[in-house]
């Protein structure tokens, strides 16, 4: 695949996360777009970067907890500051608890369930859509779950989290008809990570989706190709 995207801002949201790690590689080494990467932990940043031998003169650090609704407007603000503009979110947010039957869920879980996967997917949307709608060219992608469309007894809190991401998703899609943004939503099923690995040691990791799969389907939703592409559930699933 050739470079591109040379003219875009693009911010990872979760990016020193193993499946934001993956998305950073894909963004740096197979495009030219200038990268502003945020995560909880500064060091975690400063590691990626120093891992990914990510070039500094396109790469902005912005370490942000993304669930405080001023953390995330001080985060987008600084990254139109520092670049003049944004055009692409990639929100690779997200977190599993429980796995626990509805009377069984607690609320500590259920409130940490909504707030990883939909609060913080809320928060970042209302802060770069102004942006992306000022410059007339954008893309939001946000991560969502297949286990949203095939929800089991026993993982209540997560599914219907990332459902909520969906139909936001959704709504959000069904305002930028004619802008020139779209936005969607990939659904992986188990992602090959080490934590997965070692939270599921018996299961076969070879039926699970690689990261850099998912990475390189967010590449592509953020072409020019995919510009009719627009509130679209996008499924990742591997040979789930």
């Amino acid at each position: 695949m050739a470079k591109f995207l040379g003219d875009r801002v693009i911010l990872i949201a979760g990016a020193t996360g193993d499946l934001g790690s993956a998305v950073v590689r894909e963004f740096a080494t197979r495009s030219e777009a200038r990268l502003a990467l945020a995560s909880r932990s500064g060091e975690q940043l400063d590691q990626l970067v120093r891992d990914g031998g990510l070039e500094q003169e396109r790469t902005f650090l912005y370490p942000a907890d993304v669930s405080d609704p001023e953390e995330v407007e001080d985060l987008v603000a600084a990254v139109v500051d520092h670049y003049g503009q944004l055009h692409v979110l990639l929100n690779t947010v997200g977190g599993w608890t429980g796995g626990d039957r509805v009377e069984d869920t607690s609320l500590e879980d259920w409130s940490r369930m909504m707030t990883l996967n939909l609060h913080t997917a809320f928060l970042l949307s209302r802060a770069v859509l102004p942006p992306l709608l000022e410059a007339g060219w954008g893309r939001i992608v946000h991560t969502g779950s297949k286990s949203a469309l095939e929800p089991r007894s026993t993982v209540g809190a997560y599914a219907v989290s990332k459902m909520g991401l969906i139909t936001l998703t959704e709504v959000i899609a069904a305002g930028l008809k004619d802008t020139g943004v779209t936005a969607n939503v990939v659904l992986p099923s188990t992602i090959d990570t080490p934590g997965n690995r070692l939270a599921m040691p018996s299961a076969d990791f070879g039926r699970w989706v690689p990261p850099d799969h998912i990475a390189a389907t967010m590449h592509f939703l953020c072409s020019d190709a995919a510009a009719s592409i627009n509130g679209a559930r996008i499924p990742v699933y591997g040979a789930a």
